[in-house]
């Protein structure tokens, strides 16, 4: 694959755009990387005296990572790398389960479960008397919150995750993202207003540079996979091919479009469960042509999202 059209075909976005610049410790052949945002909170650990906190949520974020690689690993996805953020982490896996509702929907979930899973057997050990003491009920209120924060409904959380497997298949996998991606980014937005304002006037919203601090990592994250929507699921698409050759069979889906239609419009509707062909329309709306999924594909990489569908037609003429 010529990867520098691939790079033309997603937006100037290269692969290592999708790896971040951090120094990485090996785990049974799997990089295990903290994101240099993560150690912003050390300092303010030490100023606040919770550096303890801290170390608890390195630990259970950790935990949730290890989770979600064992979802995706029961899938058959393989593990590269996982980058562990203040309020989650980020597994780059290889794999056909991107935008799918049962396999995306199960590797994302895992996460948080582990965590409420934590969660309800720490609050039962601290209710039993064998925990005691303030750090029991850190733990607990960690993972509570790590459960609950990673289930909003935006991505690149895990809740976002699972509704944009839900949805892909309906409006579109690039899409889903971009719309979860553009809400993620009010809500870090939002974040960071109300702790500006409870800096200003506090009246009681605990840890105000916390909320700052998670709504600039939002705001971050969610513009990182608006850049790289396109990317990840073209890598999706090109190995559907495969599983269609291996199975011998595949779920399919047709839509309509004219000869005016750019290729990346066409491609924000492709599902990555389902087949597609594409019927194109002439100067009569008389069916002129159809297309299939794999054409599109190799076109949009070889000309990039902007070329019209017309210029496929005009080719193979």
């Amino acid at each position: 694959m010529d990867f520098q059209k691939l790079r033309r075909s997603t937006g100037g976005l290269s692969l290592k755009d999708l790896f971040l610049g951090v120094v990485p410790w090996r785990i049974a052949g799997m990089s295990i990387q903290i994101h240099p945002t993560f150690w912003v909170l050390i300092p303010l650990g030490l100023i606040s005296g919770r550096l303890g906190q801290i170390a608890a949520v390195f630990g259970f974020v950790l935990l949730h990572e290890m989770a979600h690689i064992l979802a995706a690993r029961s899938f058959g996805a393989e593990t590269k790398s996982v980058v562990l953020y203040p309020y989650g982490g980020s597994a780059v896996m290889e794999g056909d389960f991107e935008g799918k509702r049962w396999e995306e929907s199960v590797i994302a979930l895992a996460g948080p479960a582990v965590n409420f899973l934590a969660f309800l057997v720490l609050q039962f050990l601290r209710w039993q008397g064998v925990l005691s003491g303030e750090w029991a009920l850190e733990w607990a209120k960690v993972n509570l919150w790590l459960a609950g924060f990673n289930c909003l409904p935006i991505v690149p959380l895990d809740g976002g995750r699972i509704v944009r497997a839900q949805l892909a298949g309906i409006f579109g996998f690039v899409r889903v993202t971009r719309v979860l991606s553009w809400l993620g980014r009010w809500v870090g937005a939002a974040f960071v207003f109300l702790g500006l304002s409870f800096l200003a006037f506090p009246v009681g919203l605990p840890e105000p540079v916390m909320w700052i601090t998670l709504g600039v990592f939002l705001w971050i994250g969610c513009g990182e996979e608006m850049k790289k929507a396109r990317l990840v699921f073209l890598k999706s698409l090109c190995r559907k091919k495969e599983v269609l050759l291996r199975k011998g069979l595949m779920r399919s889906t047709c839509f309509t479009v004219s000869r005016k239609t750019p290729l990346g419009v066409v491609m924000d509707e492709l599902s990555a469960d389902r087949y597609s062909l594409i019927s194109v329309t002439g100067v009569r709306d008389g069916l002129e042509h159809t297309l299939s999924e794999t054409e599109v594909v190799a076109a949009l990489i070889e000309r990039g999202p902007e070329s019209l569908v017309g210029e496929i037609v005009a080719g193979e003429r």
